[in-house]
């Protein structure tokens, strides 16, 4: 009996092996469809760039082609045909070109083939640009609109608390220079706690902006040069995506390496210390005009070997509530007594471990907007903008 207990259990073994087997042989294996679109088919004439993206099984290769008449568009280093291999299931291709200062619009196709024979005809439009299209939101850091044709505008937006669109920052990027001229930013202890760390941040590109406008920074400067932040990672602690976001080469400048570390990080940290309930409002920029300190070469190379101008000046604009907690908007405020602005002016050269911030870096927002050429706090009510922009206390940001 036992024997042919033992039989049976093993006739059950074999068949329960041969089923698993043939359960196994009938998994259907999920195969991704080939697909490319463009996000926005229409876009306008500041605008310097578009993504199309695409959708296919991993490891299958792609060939893409831009034609338009002028050869206006291309992909990244300005060519118009890429091959490429899918990495992951989806994969984001940017298409770059410049502002559109022509009086008609003007349209691109985009040839897509896949190897498994799939093929996608795209197009977009870009309009021309609109003499009263501006920069313009209600956010009270952003300096005026200044068109210029080497001038790029952007924001960014990230992840902060339960909000996935909160603004981060934007910049004015200036192409002859390879350097943003200012980014403007809010700063609120929201920004400056969380979960970024800045170990988990890689320098690289900003994928608004065509790369051959960039500088690569792969690795540093030459030179004892650092990557220096305009807005400083540290003010983007609130979150991993909005930490990453300062690191792209938009938001860098070719910075010696202990002016950065020590009297301009000094600067950072006396900024954070500044926040209050109210918003503070900062613009950081860096000036290219007049000579050089004898310490700072007027140029450096990128890890491609691109020339990379270097400031001669840096700068930051500051503009809080005096009470810090009074809930208002700047724009609703007419008391020139309720609000402070100042900014500090710092000459780029090599400071050594110099950490003193003093009276000497303090200008007003007025003698800044002079040098600079940029309107800065547009949004200040007529009646008080020239009285606070001319009024510059230093004791009051904590400076002797």
């Amino acid at each position: 009996m036992q024997r042919v207990k033992k039989i049976f259990l093993t006739i059950i073994g074999v068949m329960a092996i041969a089923l698993m087997a043939i359960s196994c042989g009938d998994v259907e294996v999920e195969v991704i469809k080939s697909d490319a679109y463009i996000k926005n088919t229409e876009v306008n004439g500041e605008s310097m760039n578009c993504a199309v993206v695409l959708n296919a099984q991993q490891g299958k290769s792609y060939n893409m082609t831009i034609q338009s008449e002028g050869d206006w568009a291309h992909f990244s280093s300005g060519v118009n045909t890429i091959d490429g291999v899918m990495e992951s299931e989806s994969k984001v291709v940017y298409i770059y070109f410049d502002k559109n200062q022509s009086t008609e619009n003007r349209e691109a196709n985009i040839v897509v083939e896949f190897s498994d024979g799939a093929f996608f005809a795209l197009s977009f439009t870009q309009l021309f640009i609109n003499p009263a299209e501006v920069l313009e939101h209600a956010w009270a850091e952003l300096p005026l609109y200044e068109k210029n044709d080497s001038y790029i505008y952007n924001t960014y937006y990230g992840k902060m608390g339960v909000r996935s669109n909160a603004r981060n920052y934007t910049y004015c990027f200036d192409t002859k220079n390879r350097a943003a001229l200012w980014v403007a930013y809010p700063l609120h202890s929201c920004y400056t706690t969380g979960s970024g760390d800045r170990d988990n941040s890689t320098f690289g590109y900003d994928p608004e902006v065509d790369t051959k406008y960039q500088a690569n920074l792969s690795r540093s400067y030459s030179g004892r040069y650092d990557r220096g932040h305009q807005i400083p990672a540290a003010d983007r602690k609130c979150s991993q995506e909005m930490m990453d976001q300062t690191f792209y080469a938009t938001n860098m400048t070719p910075q010696w390496a202990d002016f950065n570390q020590k009297k301009w990080g000094a600067l950072e940290g006396k900024v954070r210390n500044m926040i209050c309930n109210d918003t503070l409002y900062v613009v950081t920029g860096a000036y290219f005009g007049g000579e050089h300190h004898s310490s700072i070469a007027t140029q450096t190379t990128d890890a491609s070997g691109n020339v990379c101008p270097t400031p001669t000046y840096y700068f930051k604009a500051l503009l809080r509530t005096k009470k810090g907690n009074t809930g208002k908007r700047i724009d609703a405020i007419t008391d020139p007594n309720a609000v402070r602005a100042i900014a500090f002016w710092m000459q780029h050269a090599n400071t050594g471990s110099d950490t003193n911030i003093t009276t000497a870096d303090c200008i007003s927002i007025a003698q800044l907007e002079e040098i600079t050429g940029f309107t800065f706090f547009p949004m200040l009510d007529d009646t008080i903008e020239q009285s606070v922009k001319q009024t510059k206390v230093p004791s009051e940001w904590g400076i002797n």
